[in-house]
């Protein structure tokens, strides 16, 4: 499927993945700008006749077009003829699903749209530094050129930047977009932070944390092993790796030694490095990954880790130190199984880091934290 799509008044925007469908389905795709959005009845009526509706102008009128369709959401759903009183109660039932779906694909349907600097052109223009990788595109996806992004995509990260996790180890307070695992553990960043102190070293250091999230373990090596550290950064999610940056920015102006890599699977970004420290946080839930979110979370199989495990020695130096943490969530079957990838793939623990903290599930009310320094045995 073709990835650009030509709008009457703009030009060329390329268009994301998840939303490729909805805008070459369709096939007419039109820019209301300005004076345009005063006219509610009639981007709504494009919208309902299944066109994407293009929106640029003052961000007030962009939200009363929004709030308009879910006003009128009732009519996005064809009406149907009365039937018998006995089936009114399943007939309700299935029209509030029906109308929630038939709201959800019309809001999919309004979009706005960015220039070649990523700056959305809604007035006033909210402060959303690399936003089509918040929005979960590779680096460099829209090749140069002005780009698409349902309305929805974009409230969903206003809201998630807009909550703050203050991390008691920086003294600091970091974001998390949508899709990335906030920092909430402040045991875990502990247990992290008394393991960078306990390899911490007088000379320079090459650290990577990958997995970087929000950038809460980056910032964190920066911190204890000091400014001659150089300190790499990766994630698999482009929303992952844009949220570090955004955070190292936030609190480090001058963030010489840190490096953060485009988003790739594990040691991909690292093609030809090898390093002192290398810090994953891994997924600590044996379960099947069903969304963005849980891929931070969720290690069907533990194949994630078994992966890591796999490759790791390549990235290491000889003297070299893995800090790994984990969770016994899933179990003391995982634990063990755990134990006997770290094994086989040569490393043993030389220091443990854990905390015990309370649950909200009612059939395991405390699970271990763990943070493992290992090397080779």
């Amino acid at each position: 499927m073709n990835s650009f799509y030509f709008v009457s008044n703009i030009g060329e925007l390329y268009v994301p993945t998840d939303y490729r469908d909805v805008v070459f389905a369709r096939g007419r795709v039109k820019l209301f700008a300005h004076r345009d959005l005063r006219h509610l009845n009639r981007i709504f009526t494009h919208i309902r006749h299944g066109g994407v509706a293009v929106v640029q102008g003052e961000w007030e009128q962009i939200t009363a077009v929004m709030d308009y369709i879910q006003r009128h959401k009732p009519d996005l759903v064809q009406q149907s003829p009365r039937r018998s009183k006995s089936k009114s109660r399943d007939r309700s039932t299935a029209r509030g699903n029906s109308v929630g779906g038939a709201l959800k694909e019309a809001l999919s349907r309004l979009a706005c749209w960015a220039d070649t600097d990523g700056i959305l052109q809604v007035e006033p223009a909210p402060l959303l530094p690399d936003l089509l990788a918040l929005a979960g595109e590779p680096m460099g996806a829209n090749q140069g050129k002005p780009f698409l992004l349902p309305l929805i995509k974009v409230q969903q990260i206003q809201d998630a930047l807009a909550e703050i996790y203050p991390i008691r180890a920086l003294n600091a307070s970091l974001l998390a977009s949508e899709n990335v695992l906030a920092p909430r553990s402040q045991e875990t960043i502990e247990c992290f932070q008394e393991a960078l102190q306990q390899v911490r070293r007088s000379d320079s250091s090459a650290v990577a944390d990958i997995g970087c999230g929000s950038g809460c373990l980056t910032l964190l090596a920066r911190q204890e092993l000091g400014e001659q550290a150089e300190v790499y950064a990766s994630d698999v999610l482009p929303e992952a790796v844009a949220t570090t940056k955004l955070n190292i920015q936030r609190l480090l102006p001058n963030s010489e030694g840190i490096v953060v890599m485009p988003a790739g699977d594990l040691f991909d970004p690292f093609p030809e490095h090898q390093f002192d420290v290398i810090i994953f946080n891994a997924p600590w839930v044996v379960a099947r990954v069903r969304s963005r979110a849980e891929l931070a979370i969720h290690d069907e199989k533990q194949e994630t880790v078994s992966r890591f495990f796999a490759q790791v020695s390549d990235f290491l130096k000889p003297d070299g130190v893995v800090l790994l943490g984990y969770a016994d969530a899933s179990g003391p079957k995982a634990i063990e199984n755990l134990e006997a990838i770290i094994a086989d793939a040569g490393f043993r623990a030389d220091a443990l880091f854990k905390r015990r903290v309370a649950t909200h599930r009612s059939k395991r009310k405390w699970e271990q934290i763990r943070v493992s320094v290992l090397c080779r045995s």
